[in-house]
């Protein structure tokens, strides 16, 4: 928003240096502006890079085992239900992408492990880290920035980037400024005094406003003096910069600074409400006032998100410092306490809110409020008082780490809350049947199975027939997750009768949408009362998220009926209500259900893309459980078509279809707009990814799953991924299959 001032020189080195090296590192002092540099080189090597330019945000990832499963969710991968390195690795190792990783000094061991894991694994990636300090990983290039240059107290020319800097940021401060040739001397000493770093020069040019440059130089001199020995002990440019910080400080009222250390607490923004309920400097008014003068003073930005909420950020070097003068006064446990307990209920509202028509209200808030969601949980478990605190906030998050991609971390949540509560009460139950389903979805059966176990127990022991519903729904995922469909089918039942019985509506409609499901892959004749029934349960609450499941049934068993027409309608009105939700694992099922309709009604050739457009939209997922119903219910389907299209017009069409991008791939399920699906004739293996085609000869010699996973070191679940992937793509139904296809091929000279 702000011009980009005196980096010229450094964004040609950048780009020179990524010409010839895998790791680049930036490397300087808070403040010198190794974050608006690396975002120009990014901006200027664009075109480099197929698959683009791939921002990720670390300053607020406080927690070294989240900076994986951040960069995967950055990147777009679906969802973290397995090991996310393992994914991320797998997902970079064809493309062509430069990935930027900012403010890495915090979480510095865990970035170097990432970049040590996914750089070698992958040839067409690029990093471009920022940190205060180098990784230290191999083939690592550092790049230091150093501060802008000043200008020379023995010239008469006063100009240069420093200056330029002050300067052009002291007018948009106020309008009325100007350099003259009687301030030129004084301005030039700031920026001497300063050292040229820009984040400093950008505080001095707000006081401007308010002070002859003489009077500022004259504070800055004084602020220098107010250096703890902690401070002196730093570097000389450390000093300087946190000297500069200081001095802003001071010049707040006492409102204002109070108003700015407890903002501290908060990670990745604020809107107004939280810092309301969370930050205690008087009346409302006098909070209000504090805000606008934080804002005016740049302590603040402001501005107003995608989905219009106002939000306020805080540099991190300015957020670190008030974190530090709040716990000099002592006031940092009872505000982090607030800001826990507000958090806490952001997510209990999904209670209620998660099956009813506030459900897009709350996903979007919580979405929105994850970094501070994520502090609140750490802190909780730091705290010996807060561990029930805890348990509740991850057992209370269950549907956005289902619905959201976000199993694995929920999971580890879940996990370490649990060790810190052992008292066998209901909070208890709940968080176990939570971590049972996310096992069997993990496919870790005997993990799922002890904590169902430990769920229906404590259930039983105190008496909570909700519950205990829970714990039934957490076992009839495990039992699907074996393969026992009809079992599953009868537990599914049991449970929506139970859980309407106890008035429990989300487990109610969750039973139903499972059992549905497990219905529909066993062409039972149930199958249409359990869509109906959950239909007119969702609809009645007003359930968007869960009345797309309801939808989808519908649609899937009308297109059992015959009633074509009104399977797409439904279908099509299912990913309609998934697409309210960011990254929702139904929106694919939905469009497996559109390709069954097209073949249904004869048109193979866009069964065959839409198949393809599916598995665009599921593409970096690792969440089996939706693709192993579309798989059980669609796979007579999928065979049908290609018998009909012939292994090669099927292996184009679908080709076809993978490659849209994601919206694009929607789109054409939806035939909201044209979206240009081009045919191309893959030529033998090419139809498969690079990895793909290796797993592929990997088979074809004889190598069982675990001898792909050591080959290529990979997990043996990701080698089984791949496996799946291959005879999807193919149409194909064993691996002797697969060995026979790539033998022809490569015998006709079409591999590469």
């Amino acid at each position: 928003m702000t011009s980009f001032i005196g980096r010229d020189d450094d964004v040609a080195t950048a780009r020179k240096l990524l010409g010839g090296t895998r790791v680049l590192t930036l490397t300087g002092v808070g403040g010198v502006g190794k974050t608006r540099l690396s975002r120009h080189v990014g901006a200027a090597v664009r075109r480099a890079f197929a698959d683009g330019v791939w921002l990720v945000e670390l300053a607020h990832v406080t927690d070294p085992d989240l900076v994986a499963s951040t960069v995967a969710r950055e990147l777009g991968l679906r969802d973290d239900t397995s090991e996310p390195l393992t994914v991320l690795t797998d997902h970079l190792a064809a493309t062509d992408l430069l990935l930027i990783l900012d403010n890495c000094e915090h979480v510095i061991g865990a970035c170097a492990a990432l970049v040590d894991r996914i750089v070698p694994a992958t040839t067409g990636l690029r990093i471009l880290a920022t940190s205060r300090e180098p990784l230290g990983v191999t083939g690592e290039q550092v790049l230091p920035v150093a501060p802008l240059p000043v200008p020379d107290p023995d010239r008469a020319e006063f100009g240069g980037p420093a200056m330029r800097l002050l300067v052009e940021r002291a007018t948009a401060a106020d309008p009325a400024f100007r350099r003259s040739a009687d301030n030129a001397a004084t301005l030039a000493a700031i920026c001497r005094r300063l050292d040229g770093i820009p984040l400093a020069l950008e505080l001095a040019a707000l006081r401007l406003r308010m002070f002859t440059p003489d009077q500022v130089l004259a504070r800055l001199d004084d602020a220098m003096g107010l250096l703890t020995t902690g401070l002196r002990a730093a570097p000389q440019r450390q000093q300087t910069l946190a000297s500069a910080i200081r001095w802003s400080y001071d010049l707040c009222t006492p409102d204002e600074q109070r108003l700015w250390e407890q903002l501290s607490v908060f990670a990745g923004g604020v809107d107004l409400a939280a810092a309301e309920a969370v930050c205690q400097i008087g009346a409302p008014q006098t909070l209000l006032d504090a805000l606008t003068g934080l804002v005016d003073k740049s302590v603040l930005s402001y501005a107003r998100g995608a989905d219009g909420a106002g939000r306020y950020t805080m540099l991190e070097p300015l957020r670190q410092f008030a974190g530090d003068r709040l716990r000099a006064r002592g006031n940092e446990y009872t505000v982090r306490v607030g800001h826990r307990e507000f958090y806490y209920r952001l997510a209990r509202r999904g209670r209620s809110e998660y099956w009813n028509a506030a459900d897009t209200g709350w996903f979007g808030d919580v979405a929105r409020e994850h970094a501070n969601l994520r502090a609140a949980l750490q802190f909780s478990l730091a705290d010996p008082a807060g561990a029930r605190r805890a348990l509740e906030l991850a057992t209370d998050l269950w549907p956005f780490w289902e619905h959201c991609h976000l199993l694995l971390e929920g999971y580890r949540w879940l996990a370490e809350a649990l060790a810190k509560n052992p008292a066998r009460t209901v909070d208890r139950a709940r968080a176990l049947a939570a971590s049972s389903a996310i096992a069997a979805m993990r496919s870790e059966t005997a993990t799922a199975v002890e904590f169902a176990r430990a769920s229906a127990e404590i259930a039983v022991e105190t008496g909570s027939a909700q519950v205990h519903a829970e714990a039934e729904m957490a076992r009839a995922v495990l039992v699907f997750g074996t393969g026992e469909l009809r079992e599953a089918l009868e537990i599914a039942v049991a449970v929506s009768v139970r859980a309407g019985e106890c008035d429990h509506p989300r487990v109610a409609m969750e039973g139903l949408a499972f059992a549905a499901v497990c219905a529909l892959a066993l062409d039972d004749p149930l199958a249409g009362a359990l869509a109906e029934k959950l239909m007119a349960l969702s609809t009645e609450h007003g359930s968007h998220l869960l009345g797309g499941l309801a939808y989808w049934a519908v649609g899937t068993q009308r297109r059992r009926e015959g009633d074509l027409c009104g399977a797409v309608a439904a279908l099509r009105r299912s990913i309609e209500l998934f697409r309210l939700f960011d990254r929702c694992a139904w929106v694919a099922t939905s469009v497996d259900g559109l390709a069954w309709v097209a073949a249904a009604e004869g048109d193979l050739a866009r069964a065959a893309r839409l198949m393809g457009a599916a598995s665009a939209v599921r593409r970096g997922s690792s969440q089996r459980l939706a693709h192993a119903m579309t798989q059980l219910i669609g796979q007579q389907v999928r065979e049908q078509v290609q018998a009909g299209l012939g292994e090669q017009e099927f292996g184009a069409c679908f080709a076809a279809g993978a490659a849209l991008a994601v919206e694009d791939a929607v789109d054409y399920a939806m035939e909201t707009a044209p979206v240009a699906v081009t045919v191309v004739e893959p030529t033998g293996l090419e139809v498969l990814t690079r990895r793909e085609r290796e797993v592929a000869r990997l088979i074809a010699s004889g190598h069982g799953n675990r001898g792909i996973a050591q080959e290529l070191v990979i997990s043996i679940r990701t080698a089984e991924s791949h496996v799946d992937h291959i005879l999807t793509k193919l149409g194909l139904t064993s691996r002797t299959q697969i060995a026979a296809w790539v033998s022809r091929h490569t015998r006709a000279g079409t591999s590469r």
